[in-house]
């Protein structure tokens, strides 16, 4: 895998001619400003059907080489990118863990995980919600495949960027993160968290219920890797913000809202598997009924479906 830079790549530009890798299956200099050339032509409603078809297979066709990785992190990290531009990038990254993971030596998953700890990092409320939607949806697929194994510190990254101070847009990422990797680990079919599925549940179980809970409820309980942080667990971390919010202005503060909606989703992906101790203990299920009396309908119609432990039907519009 190349380093996080993709220089040398980006040179001329000939979307017509040649392919997106050359014999050896490497990038030439040409990749980059082809990609932006194919990317313009698909999107250009003056584009005949036979270019953009051309153009998307030339996009499929970098996928497979070698450096791609690297260009998609350059697409995907540069905020002066068009959103379909850095989306782009970012389906490079996600091709290659989910397809390429195998294949790579530690050190190449280490880069590439890293390069989605640092747009994960880099997220603003200027992105649009799909870009950041699709960050925490790559932080999940990372975590599938070496969370509790080469990756140890994942719930002390996720404190840091819950700690981030300013707008609220880190801590959305974060419950996204927490409810897609819920739902993965103890409602999903991927054949990936068949594999580590012991070890993924655990470690679920570790992080999401406060320490207290555990030793309480299962005083012999076989202890695993050390894989939390702090003695809270996400479960309180996340009850207590929607306690927050429902006191605050849902009506107007679009970001109070927001991580209203986001925490009722992740509590609602909780309830199937996490210890009722813990429910009890963070006093999450008052909070979810009091929402039933918010002043916004979306957190109203989130709030009602999670009492019941139904699909939270408020929450789509908050997905990729």
């Amino acid at each position: 895998m190349a380093s996080a830079s993709a220089n040398g790549v980006a040179a001329g530009s000939d979307l017509a001619h040649g392919d997106g890798a050359n014999s050896n299956g490497n990038a030439d200099n040409t990749t980059l400003p082809r990609i932006y050339d194919a990317l313009q032509l698909i999107y250009n409603p003056h584009s005949s059907n036979q270019a953009r078809q051309e153009a998307q297979a030339f996009l499929e066709s970098v996928k497979a080489v070698d450096q791609a990785p690297s260009i998609g992190f350059e697409l995907a990290s540069t905020p002066s990118n068009s959103p379909i531009v850095r989306h782009y990038g970012l389906s490079l990254l996600e091709d290659a863990i989910k397809h390429k993971w195998a294949t790579y030596t530690v050190d190449q998953a280490g880069y590439l995980r890293n390069w989605v700890l640092q747009l994960a990092d880099k997220v603003s409320r200027d992105d649009p919600l799909f870009l950041r939607n699709k960050v925490a949806l790559l932080w999940v697929e990372v975590a599938k495949r070496c969370w509790v194994g080469e990756w140890m510190d994942m719930d002390e990254m996720l404190m840091q960027l819950w700690r981030t101070p300013g707008p609220t847009v880190h801590k959305e990422l974060v419950l996204y993160i927490l409810e897609t990797l819920s739902d993965e680990v103890f409602s999903g079919d991927d054949a990936v968290v068949a594999l580590r599925e012991g070890l993924l549940s655990k470690a679920c179980v570790d992080i999401f219920t406060p320490a207290a809970v555990l030793a309480e409820a299962f005083p012999s309980r076989q202890a695993g890797p050390e894989v939390r942080s702090g003695g809270e667990g996400w479960l309180n971390r996340v009850a207590d913000l929607l306690k927050d919010c429902l006191g605050g202005d849902v009506k107007n503060d679009d970001a109070v809202r927001t991580c209203a909606v986001r925490s009722l989703a992740v509590l609602y992906s909780l309830m199937p598997w996490a210890v009722p101790k813990a429910i009890i203990a963070s006093g999450c299920v008052p909070s979810m009924c009091t929402g039933l009396a918010a002043s916004h309908v979306v957190v109203q119609k989130v709030s009602k479906q999670a009492s019941r432990l139904g699909p939270p039907r408020g929450a789509p519009a908050l997905r990729d």
